[in-house]
């Protein structure tokens, strides 16, 4: 009986966990990315949008951004965001925008990645190509907008050089 009801309190937590970060993925559309690398078709990314950028306050601290990127030794790269005068606010996503809080995006190579609610974020590994990449990380209001100073995207970027794959 005490093994049915760890099964049952598992399978109750893996609902929970896949609920809260599901796996699936957007369809990408064809007329995304004819740059010269095209991040579009790579595991894992959404579909392009723009939000409008939204200059912060000029009363409050003008809030900065800066990020590193670390191999994961199980795979990928984990990407530490390193805010300053922001709080992200996973909760409000969606709602009004308050001054130098809410969430964070990642680009790959000029694509959105992901939505990111908090300092870390796992980076896969298919989400880069042999040679270099950029790793851009903007902070972004609940309503999706960029944060912004005179009309500039609060923002840092990255280099990530992967090297060719030898036979």
């Amino acid at each position: 009986m005490e093994k049915l009801a760890y099964a049952i309190i598992g399978a109750s937590m893996a609902v929970v966990v896949m609920t809260l970060f599901p796996i699936s993925r957007a369809p990408i559309s064809p007329d995304i990315g004819k740059a010269t690398m095209d991040m579009a078709s790579a595991p894992g990314a959404v579909q392009a949008h723009r939000h409008p950028p939204r200059d912060v306050s000029a009363e409050l601290p003008q809030p900065s951004v800066t990020h590193l990127v670390f191999p994961d030794v199980m795979g990928g790269y984990n990407v530490q965001i390193l805010p300053v005068h922001f709080k992200f606010t996973p909760a409000a996503i969606n709602h009004a925008p308050k001054d130098n809080e809410g969430h964070a995006h990642i680009y790959v190579n000029g694509v959105k990645i992901a939505r990111v609610y908090s300092n870390w974020y796992h980076l896969s590994g298919t989400s880069l190509v042999p040679g270099e990449n950029e790793v851009r990380v903007t902070l972004n209001a609940n309503d999706h907008s960029a944060w912004s100073v005179n009309g500039v995207p609060i923002s840092s970027t990255v280099k990530v050089f992967i090297p060719e794959a030898t036979p």
